[in-house]
């Protein structure tokens, strides 16, 4: 059976990612000699690891089956998938770091306990954006989590949400709720390690509700410089900062996700 078009592309990221680095600053060949030393029975657990990623996102699975899937079950199988794009996340080249990151995974999280919207399970995604209309914000990274939760929410109990992380000039629609089933899905997506580019472009074939050509967004591969940026900054970050639960039991995400917690500094 031929290997998923996915797992091929990551491969092939992370293997070009490894051969810049080797010819990058100490930290940068250092960090190359991880990936390469990184095997299925001794993995080296950085962030900046597709391979790895792989791995938090099949244990990550397994706790929100058990803590977030199942208990939909129970409804009807409703879930809910949401998305939050924090304005203080989307920051200009060179300018991502560690702490970014933290505080958006933070403050998404303490949101959903605030709101009672849990239990649910919230990881960090990366991409970076540029938009090409010449309308939108300047090309930039954007920090924001995806989450799933059991049940679906009224209006009433989103306004938490809406209300913590507003529309900006960076982002017209900062909060999403999508009601969906109890499918593991949205969770693979929500979980994923992969990391893109998204390019919004004008489409001259369509028109908006002004008459105007409307626009587009494709999802495209980082640029080596970006790739680089990022690989450093998730590195630092490692993957046991990349995912949360909110109203599990803390003794159970341990045991879950506590092995990740410990990345390998060199061969």
């Amino acid at each position: 059976m031929p290997e998923p078009s996915y797992l091929t592309a990551r491969r092939q990221n992370r293997r070009r990612l490894i051969g810049r680095l080797e010819h990058g600053s100490g930290a940068q060949r250092q960090l190359a000699a991880s990936l390469v030393a990184c095997t299925e029975g001794d993995p080296c657990l950085s962030g900046a690891c597709s391979e790895c990623g792989g791995r938090l996102q099949l244990a990550a699975l397994d706790l929100a089956d058990q803590y977030v899937r199942e208990p939909a079950r129970a409804l009807r199988g409703r879930m809910t998938m949401i998305t939050v794009v924090p304005s203080f996340g989307c920051v200009l080249s060179g300018e991502l770091d560690v702490t970014v990151c933290r505080r958006v995974l933070a403050e998404v999280g303490a949101v959903a306990v605030a709101s009672g919207i849990t239990p649910s399970i919230f990881s960090l995604d990366i991409s970076f954006n540029e938009d090409l209309t010449g309308k939108g914000p300047p090309p930039h990274w954007c920090v924001h989590p995806h989450g799933v939760a059991v049940d679906w929410f009224s209006p009433a109990q989103q306004a938490p949400f809406r209300d913590a992380f507003p529309p900006s000039p960076w982002v017209k629609r900062p909060v999403k709720f999508d009601p969906i089933d109890a499918s593991d899905e949205a969770e693979r997506y929500a979980l994923k390690p992969d990391r893109i580019r998204r390019v919004t472009e004008l489409n001259q074939s369509r028109q908006d509700a002004g008459g105007g050509p409307s626009t587009n967004t494709k999802r495209r591969g980082l640029r080596a410089i970006q790739a680089d940026e990022l690989a450093m900054v998730e590195h630092q970050l490692g993957l046991a900062g990349r995912v949360i639960g909110c109203g599990i039991d803390a003794d159970a995400v341990e045991r879950a996700l506590g092995g990740f917690n410990w990345a390998r500094d060199g061969p």
